[in-house]
């Protein structure tokens, strides 16, 4: 077993378990869909669009709407689900996460993993200006601010 945490797949296959597939002492998270933490980005819209890679297409679109890019998704419900992941990223710390996607492929629980297994202080600086970005962007846009961080 490795020493740090990781990602893996989640299955849904009888007889497979989280605390199974997961370390026994650090434990493990489900990120997908189900989960708050899940991808609103669709891999098979992605393949739709003609992404030679969807999945790669697909993470890196939630890296970008996860950094607090409206572009793709400007809406109050977008925003909400942004700040309910941003809010839980200190309850991943140290443990593995669980997808559906490949583990050969790239997934946003990848991101997530970084994210939430940064130093305390670090994550919090980067919350910070997410929230911060997304609040001028509502500005910018003559909506009202989520956080009161718009200068």
């Amino acid at each position: 077993m490795t020493t740090h945490p990781t990602r893996i797949q989640r299955r849904r296959t009888r007889g497979w378990t989280l605390a199974g597939a997961a370390h026994p002492i650090r434990g493990g998270m489900i990120v997908d869909r189900s989960s708050r933490y899940g991808n609103p980005c669709k891999v098979g819209l992605m393949q739709e669009m003609g992404y030679e890679d969807p999945h790669a297409a697909a993470a890196a679109n939630y890296r970008t709407w996860l950094a607090g890019n409206r572009s793709d998704a400007p809406t109050d419900e977008a925003d909400q689900q942004r700040e309910r992941i941003l809010a839980g990223l200190e309850r991943l710390r140290g443990k593995d996460l669980a997808c559906p996607c490949p583990l050969d492929q790239t997934c946003h629980a990848d991101y997530l993993l970084r994210l939430a297994n940064m130093p305390a202080p670090d994550l919090a600086a980067w919350v910070s200006q997410v929230r911060a970005r997304v609040d001028r962007q509502r500005v910018r846009d003559g909506e009202k601010p989520m956080y009161g961080t718009a200068p």
